[in-house]
């Protein structure tokens, strides 16, 4: 099985939410505070699989996630990235970067390093934080129509 299918369902502790067309993970390194993936739910491993609709929806969660990312963390700039060499399967790698980042002006890929793992309670409280700024569906989105 596809690692990013099984990826879908886990709601260990790196799930930070299900949206309509992804699952938003953290990622494991926090090297670079914030890093995390958008996963889609479909099993595609280009975006031209998608119908216009889909890959019109997809990115606007993937700007979304951007959004937030930025400004929960004090990104100067956010790096997103569709690359899929490794895992055939549309995920984004959305990452805040700063000028004070190890690798500023330089892919992440390229720069070698120790990955930081951060402690359980370090972990929990990344993503809380991001939570926080996800915005609630509107009411009117989640109730049923009147009659």
């Amino acid at each position: 099985m596809c690692t990013m299918c099984a990826a879908i369902s886990k709601r260990d502790g790196f799930f930070i939410a299900e949206l309509p067309h992804h699952v938003w993970r953290l990622a494991e390194d926090q090297t670079w505070p914030g890093w995390s993936m958008l996963i889609h739910k479909k099993h595609v491993t280009e975006l031209f699989e998608m119908s216009p609709a889909e890959r019109a929806a997809a990115m606007e969660e993937v700007s979304e996630a951007a959004r937030i990312l930025k400004n929960t963390f004090g990104a100067t700039k956010m790096n997103i990235e569709l690359l899929g060499n490794q895992e055939p399967h549309v995920h984004w790698h959305i990452i805040p970067r700063r000028t004070d980042d190890p690798a500023w002006n330089r892919p992440i890929w390229t720069f070698a390093h120790a990955p930081v793992r951060l402690s359980p309670r370090e972990h929990d409280a990344v993503v809380a934080r991001i939570r926080r700024k996800i915005p609630a569906p509107s009411a009117a989105a989640s109730s049923p129509p009147q009659a």
